[in-house]
């Protein structure tokens, strides 16, 4: 009877982590093949390539400059998280002895992941905008991004550096090598490819996000000038053709497009990652006669 009952629990316990596996593959083919069937049709060169146009703009042409606008925003965001996660998962893991400090850090990390994207934009309205007088721009949404996405940099980056082997540091530090020198010749080496993909999903992450942009520097048509420029977004773009009723199908379109850029980065992630195009090389050299 025991056998039998273990025997059934393991089948519920199984059932269960199938239906959710199914249910949850299930759902996200049918949100891709939903914005798929309604979006592709209007999906061309002349879309890609030309701005919004139209008597209510954004009937007519494309996305040119909300997909310029949307890379720009990710790239920035990217360097400026960069700058501020690796250096503070690096202080955390090797120049910190404090537990106190540690733990002060910690707890403004966490609660920095669980701010409203909102909240960091209306923040830096406030500081960047108004106080400092600087326009909306490239510069300032960046800036909002960079926030809303550090959280996960600095905790994804803290966790690869602990994964490091504790003997190779704790010899580094019998040895007497010095942290900087360890942190610059040892620790970022080795986990460069590392950072490399967490900031590719950062971008990922960041090139998503509408919330925040709303009141630091995306509006609905301006051309590429420079930092101190207001810009087009992606996501944004796509809040104002769904929110005005205009072009139902090129805010499907707009759609399809920024799932496939996604699509690209999380595999260009794993390419670095996992060392996959130097695999597929190594291949084919070992494959020629």
């Amino acid at each position: 009877l025991r056998k039998t009952m273990n025997a059934f629990k393991d089948f519920i316990v199984k059932f269960y982590a199938y239906l959710c596996v199914f249910i949850v593959v299930a759902v996200i083919f049918w949100i891709f093949y939903f914005i798929f069937a309604n979006g592709i049709s209007q999906i061309n060169l002349d879309f890609l390539t030309k701005n919004p146009q139209g008597l209510n703009l954004g009937e007519s042409g494309g996305i040119r400059d909300a997909i310029i606008g949307s890379f720009l925003l990710m790239i920035l965001s990217m360097i400026f998280s960069a700058l501020l996660g690796v250096s503070c998962a690096i202080y955390r893991q090797i120049y910190c002895t404090s537990s106190t400090i540690k733990l002060g850090l910690k707890f403004i990390i966490q609660t920095m992941a669980s701010i409203p994207s909102i909240l960091l934009g209306m923040f830096v309205y406030g500081l960047f905008i108004v106080s400092l007088d600087i326009p909306k721009s490239l510069l300032t949404a960046s800036i909002t991004l960079a926030l809303m996405v550090f959280p996960f940099v600095e905790v994804s980056v803290e966790k690869v550096i602990s994964q490091i082997d504790e003997k190779i540091l704790r010899d580094s530090f019998a040895l007497g090598v010095d942290k900087n020198f360890m942190a610059r010749k040892l620790v970022l080496p080795t986990i460069r490819k590392n950072i490399i993909s967490i900031l590719i999903l950062a971008g990922s992450y960041a090139i998503g996000a509408t919330a925040p942009l709303l009141l630091t520097g995306v509006v609905f048509m301006a051309k590429v000038e420079g930092l101190l420029s207001p810009v087009m977004a992606l996501p944004f773009h796509l809040h104002m053709l769904l929110s005005q009723s205009v072009a139902t199908q090129n805010a499907y379109a707009t759609a399809l497009v920024l799932i496939f850029i996604l699509i690209i980065l999380h595999l260009l992630s794993a390419v670095v990652l996992f060392d996959i195009g130097e695999k597929i090389a190594r291949y084919f050299k070992h494959k020629r006669p």
